[in-house]
Formats: structure tokens, sequence, C-alpha cells
């Protein structure tokens, strides 16, 4: 929501800028897809596919873990009522810190999905601005913007196709 935010806010500023700017001179806007871009080229479906993959093995890990912790409590309500005070407590105390350790494993597992999403989506981020930099230069556009960004558009203004062919389907 943030990313969309910030690139709403880039978008506005160009724009603006550009108007500001270059009355007189001719400003070529472009429109492009960079999800489609990406996402669908061979590369992106490798990325997606690797993604998918470690968030399919912690999401089994931590699944067993849940209902491992499930079990365990299930089975202490069924005895607590018979159990002395202090092994109550130590039982209660036990569960907390298996808890706490639930908890921690759901976050370190969110950190560790985050940086390989970091991992395999970078490099396909910055060839992409490295294609958008060569197609805005050869074809002399003032300001190439991402589809999802724009209210509307003249489909001629989409290079979505262009970028696909530079980028490598």
């Amino acid at each position: 929501m943030k990313l969309k935010v910030l690139q709403l806010c880039t978008t506005l500023i160009l724009i603006l800028t550009f108007a500001a700017a270059a009355p007189a001179a001719d400003v070529k806007v472009a429109v492009v897809d960079m999800a489609d871009v990406i996402f669908n080229s061979s590369e992106g479906k490798r990325a997606q596919e690797s993604i998918k993959r470690k968030g399919e093995e912690l999401g089994r890990d931590l699944e067993r873990r849940r209902t491992d912790f499930g079990r365990q409590v299930e089975e202490y309500q069924k005895q607590a009522a018979v159990m002395k005070d202090d092994a109550r407590k130590r039982k209660e105390e036990e569960f907390g810190r298996k808890e706490a350790e639930l908890r921690q494993k759901v976050g370190s597992s969110q950190q560790e999905m985050a940086k390989l999403e970091e991992k395999e989506l970078k490099p396909l981020y910055d060839k992409f601005k490295r294609v958008i930099e060569q197609i805005s230069k050869e074809g002399k556009y003032s300001l190439i913007l991402d589809k999802r960004v724009v209210i509307g558009f003249d489909p001629s203004v989409d290079i979505t196709e262009k970028v696909k062919d530079a980028f490598g389907r």
C-alpha cells in the first residue's frame, strides 16, 4: 500500500514538473504494465515459483507446530482439573513459553520470506529499470509511467509489449 502511494505521489510530482518545465517542448509520455512485464517473464515466473515453494515449506512447518501446540493444550485442558496447583502452574508457564516461541517462529518466517522476495525480485526490478531507461532514451520519452498509477490513457501510448520484448519473455 505504501509503495502505491509513493508511486502515485512520485508520478504526480513528475507530471507537474514536466508540465511546468516543458510548455514549449514536446512531452512524449508512455505507460507500461510493470507487473505484467516482470511477473510474466520466464525469470519472473522462476522467482515466483521459488518464493511459493519456500512459503509452502515454511507454512507446513508452522502448521505442524501450531497443530502440535494445540494438541498439547487440549490434552492439558482434559487433565487440568485433576492436576495439582504447582504442576498446573508449571504447565501453563511452559505453554506461555511455547506460545511465545511459536509467535517468534512466525515472525522469523515472515522475515525470511521478505528477504527471499528481496533477493529474488530485486534483480528483476533492476533489469526492468535498465530496460525502461534504454527504451526511454531510444524512443525519446519524457516520461514512462506504470499503468497501475494512471487513471486513464490512450492505448496507443502503451509500450508494454515493446518492454516485454526488450526484457525477455
